[in-house]
């Protein structure tokens, strides 16, 4: 099951279980919770088995969950908890300008929910106006500051539109790199066990204007003795990089010692092209 199913089936869940909780004789609030069945009863039987529903009757069900939704809301147009379920929902089925519709009214609605933040911040991002996309995203961080999420798609932005914002003098250099740096750490110490987020800070010293190589060095040692032995592919996807930050350093022969070792297949042209890094900064 991909990564964006994953995503949508504990979103349903964590907005079902939450109405759950509320008045069973509240009509409203049992129709949304029957809709929400709905939905889940799709992502389960996806989660069983990625290839349940075939492309047309997949379709044909979100388009249900779709109506369903719709004649909801025209009934209850101000539940914030429907309309953020139905912007996931448009969101999943490819429906991006339509769910930024539905976000921004939730948003007017209710302004202090972080994932509203969160989502209209996607939208802007996708469309290129990185500026409005930093004031949603600095405000999910304010808004919940200790979601993961939320300070790594901080520090993304912060890198892909930096240049922007150093040319609409949002940030100096410095503090531009300062708040990248800041928000990547506050994201790797919120969830350890992410591995890919882990990584992103370590490459988020090679991003800075000058970058530290020093530090890198000491965070890919810290991170390869935290990463148990029997993961060979992410102890040497560790040593590559601690082998290219050694080179980096003038520490040629080290890198070269430790990129020779990597015997992972799938490293192989990475292996080589820090090899071929490290002959260029020896001659």
């Amino acid at each position: 099951m991909s990564n964006i199913r994953r995503s949508m089936f504990k979103m349903i869940f964590l907005f079902a279980g939450s109405l759950f909780g509320q008045t069973e004789s509240d009509l409203d609030t049992q129709h949304l919770y029957k809709i929400i069945q709905q939905e889940q009863k799709i992502y389960q039987q996806l989660e069983t088995n990625s290839d349940f529903y075939t492309t047309e009757e997949l379709e044909q069900k979100f388009g249900e969950i779709i109506f369903a939704y719709s004649n909801y809301l025209f009934e209850n147009s101000d539940d914030v908890s429907a309309l953020i379920l139905y912007g996931k929902l448009l969101r999943r089925i490819d429906e991006p300008e339509q769910a930024f519709k539905i976000f921004l009214k939730a948003d007017a609605l209710d302004p202090g929910i972080a994932v509203v933040k969160q989502q209209i911040g996607n939208y802007l991002v996708e469309t290129g106006n990185g500026k409005a996309a930093l004031m949603f995203y600095l405000k999910a961080v304010e808004l919940e500051p200790e979601v993961p999420e939320y300070n790594y798609a901080l520090g993304e932005i912060l890198h892909i539109f930096g240049d922007e914002f150093l040319k609409d003098q949002l940030f100096t250099r410095d503090s531009l790199d300062r708040e990248m740096l800041k928000a990547f750490q506050a994201a790797a110490r919120q969830d350890p066990e992410d591995f890919n987020i882990q990584m992103r800070l370590g490459e988020a010293y090679y991003d800075m204007a000058t970058p530290d190589w020093k530090a890198a060095l000491l965070y890919w040692e810290k991170l390869r003795k935290a990463t148990p032995d029997y993961n060979q592919l992410r102890c040497q996807i560790l040593d590559l990089h601690q082998a290219r930050v050694l080179n980096k350093l003038g520490r040629n022969e080290e890198a070269r010692a430790l990129a020779t070792e990597i015997t992972q297949p799938g490293l192989q042209a990475s292996r080589q092209k820090v090899l071929e890094e490290i002959a260029r900064h020896k001659d």
